[in-house]
């Protein structure tokens, strides 16, 4: 599998919407932004500096339906990001877009052709490692499902009350081409929380505080399962302290299983006489 990234990261900066601003998240540490942060924290040595310039109901250019109808829709991702995201030089780059385009109705073809500009300018930083998010799974995009479960719902205000599946999915497919061919990591934010109401907030647009816990957590593991530098601090700490089969887990297990298990594999690792 290809290694994306070796070298610890320093500098996160995130642009995207509400839901990466972190709305609706009643604790701070579980905003999905913090989450995926402090994880990064943890498995890794070196400090972590945070840049979040998530604006709420922002889009992502001027052509977008929604650009100007309300507070947060401009300045447009395609206006700011070189300012908010690369005169930061981040050596993570996260782009979460998507959600409020697909609620005003922006076509694909716009929406992809300018967060293409917007990754395509990212990538000539030589250091950047660069995450793209898809837009998350709300019920504007599925209200049969939605009717089905006799949740409340509430489409909101026009322009952002287009609802339908296949316009939104038509930005995940072209989203996971351009992370491809900008060699990007993609996640599947949609599929991975599909139907899951009870991840949102009773808005039924943002994500409440389990949710976005998920959503940090979904990132994090797409990044650690992509980029060495997340496991280095893991394996340097089982080697150095020895860690191995016999003297790791067992908690809350069976007393006896766990004395049976340390005796008898202890047993076989220890190390035999040379002849």
């Amino acid at each position: 599998m290809r290694d994306y990234r070796s070298e610890p990261v320093h500098r996160m900066v995130v642009i995207g919407e509400s839901n990466a601003f972190g709305m609706c998240a009643i604790e701070p540490r579980n905003e999905w932004v913090q989450t995926l942060a402090n994880l990064i924290r943890d498995f890794q040595d070196e400090p972590l500096q945070v840049f979040n310039n998530a604006i709420p109901a922002n889009v992502i250019g001027p052509e977008s339906p929604g650009y100007g109808t309300i507070v947060g829709t401009n300045p447009s991702a395609l206006e700011r990001y070189m300012t908010d995201l690369i005169a930061l030089k981040p050596d993570l780059a996260i782009i979460a877009y998507g959600l409020n385009d697909a609620r005003c109705g922006n076509p694909a073809e716009k929406f992809l052709r300018d967060l293409e500009k917007i990754i395509s300018d990212t990538r000539r930083e030589p250091n950047a490692l660069i995450v793209l998010t898809s837009p998350y799974w709300v019920p504007q995009f599925d209200p049969g499902l939605v009717d089905s479960l006799k949740v409340r719902h509430d489409y909101g205000p026009a322009p952002f009350n287009k609802v339908g599946r296949e316009p939104v999915l038509s930005y995940v497919v072209g989203m996971r081409e351009i992370a491809e061919r900008y060699d990007c990591i993609f996640v599947d934010l949609f599929m991975a929380n599909e139907g899951a109401v009870w991840l949102l907030n009773d808005d039924m647009i943002h994500y409440n505080d389990v949710g976005q816990r998920v959503i940090g957590q979904l990132v994090f593991n797409a990044i650690a399962a992509r980029c060495s530098f997340i496991g280095r601090k893991s394996i340097r700490q089982a080697r150095e302290g020895r860690f191995s089969i016999g003297n790791t887990g067992g908690t809350n297990a069976m007393s006896k299983w766990i004395e049976i298990w340390h005796e008898k594999i202890n047993e076989i690792l220890k190390p035999r006489p040379t002849q």
